[in-house]
């Protein structure tokens, strides 16, 4: 079967600030505004790249409608600007946060090695990868700003990095070529739902 390789598994980790791919999107029908959330999914080991995460969703659309200025200097540290307050505000914290998934393995970003489980001699350095497992699960903490990617099964932290929660939250799902992502319902509510995108048609 057809697999992505790192190069494109890593242009794809840059998807939403700088790399132009064509992409197929799935927004959260429901926006966090407070507290903490947790949810979970299975990503298909044979899709060919999806990225799994969260962000604002005002951005998010924005992005996704082909805006001509995707990147807005405040998150943009070389943008040519001079002002004193841009410099106050180049640290803000990031619109997006995804996991990068292809190959059936998972691509660490930089925000890997801000994870206290992850900085000890046996965990994964960031910038490289780790395999798949059977299911991930998002944290976010709305009020903290942050938000938390793990291994489902054994809970091991994957990816903890911070997110502008200055409005509306949302879960999405990127895919770049064919992919599944079944959703995780909670005990005791709907069954388990499947989100296709390109050749992979199947429903459980």
């Amino acid at each position: 079967r057809s697999v992505p390789g790192l190069p494109l598994l890593l242009a794809a980790d840059r998807l939403l600030t700088g790399c132009h791919l064509s992409v197929d999107v799935v927004l959260g029908d429901v926006a966090v505004t407070q507290g903490r959330s947790y949810w979970a999914c299975a990503v298909d080991p044979a899709s060919y790249l999806v990225k799994v995460g969260v962000g604002l969703e005002s951005k998010l659309q924005e992005s996704f409608q082909g805006a001509p200025d995707v990147i807005s200097p405040r998150y943009d540290p070389d943008s040519g600007h001079d002002s004193g307050a841009e410099d106050a505000t180049v640290e803000a914290s990031p619109p997006f946060a995804f996991l990068t998934i292809g190959m059936g393995k998972i691509l660490l970003g930089s925000g890997a090695s801000s994870n206290a489980g992850l900085t000890g001699r046996d965990g994964p350095a960031a910038g490289c990868t780790v395999p798949l497992p059977p299911r991930l699960g998002i944290c976010l903490d709305y009020e903290r700003g942050r938000v938390s990617f793990l291994d489902a099964v054994s809970f091991r932290g994957l990816l903890e990095c911070p997110l502008d929660c200055s409005g509306p939250v949302c879960p999405a799902f990127c895919f770049i070529g064919g992919g599944a992502v079944q959703l995780q319902e909670p005990v005791g509510t709907k069954p388990e739902r499947k989100v296709t995108i390109g050749g992979f048609a199947k429903l459980d």
